[in-house]
């Protein structure tokens, strides 16, 4: 993909900026004042990282499959720090959430938005879902450049090939396969072992009664 890069000083929030703009657009901010995450949460945008939305085209009822090719390619660009992958669009590190992934769909396209805390994190006020920087062992260009590059390759890949290539990726460096997990809902909790990725990107949840469950949304925290 031919990307068209869009740098501001200080924006809200680059997904607001990028929906104005057309497929292969990117948005980098110095800085961001209203950054947000999944489910209206607060993206907690500190000085020194970086925050990028790219505007991708949509794919009718696979679109929400993006949250796993770029999922893939954030990885990809963050190889060299032996980052995982958490369901559906988290990026770890030593167990601590290192990035995170905000798909935004339109009528014919979607907006990716990607905050990687690379010199400072937030502190988290969930146990079970710390966060941790990259200590500034990587420039935003050189993370720019890598994460664009392995978008092209991913989603040249999803559109020729399908979804399965990138799901076999995805489960290369996933966390929480066959473990425990623990899956909050927005009515409920539920418990189980994350069997498997379904070919529609959903958890195979088995139950202690032995019975499965199929996760298509939701919060998974590893026991």
């Amino acid at each position: 993909m031919n990307w068209i890069k869009y740098y501001l000083r200080e924006t809200d929030s680059t997904n607001t900026v990028a929906t104005a703009h057309s497929i292969g657009s990117v948005v980098i901010a110095e800085r961001q004042t209203n950054g947000r995450g999944r489910n209206g949460r607060v993206w907690h945008s500190l000085d020194g990282n970086l925050f990028l939305s790219v505007v991708l085209p949509a794919y009718g009822v696979n679109t929400p499959l993006l949250s796993f090719v770029t999922g893939v390619a954030l990885g990809e660009a963050l190889s060299d720090f032996n980052v995982r992958l958490k369901w559906p669009n988290d990026v770890l590190l030593n167990g601590a959430k290192v990035a995170g992934i905000l798909l935004e769909a339109q009528a014919d396209k979607v907006i990716a938005g990607f905050g990687v805390n690379i010199c400072r994190c937030p502190i988290s006020d969930d146990v079970l879902y710390p966060t941790i920087s990259l200590n500034g062992r990587i420039s935003k260009t050189d993370l720019t450049d890598k994460l664009l590059k392995a978008l092209s390759e991913n989603i040249e890949l999803f559109e020729t090939k399908g979804f399965e290539p990138i799901r076999q990726k995805w489960l290369k460096t996933a966390v929480g396969l066959q473990q425990e997990i623990t899956v909050r809902l927005p009515h409920k909790t539920v418990f189980g072992v994350f069997e498997a990725l379904t070919p529609q990107g959903a958890i195979s949840l088995k139950q202690s009664d032995g019975t499965y469950q199929t996760i298509v949304a939701g919060d998974i925290f590893i026991k």
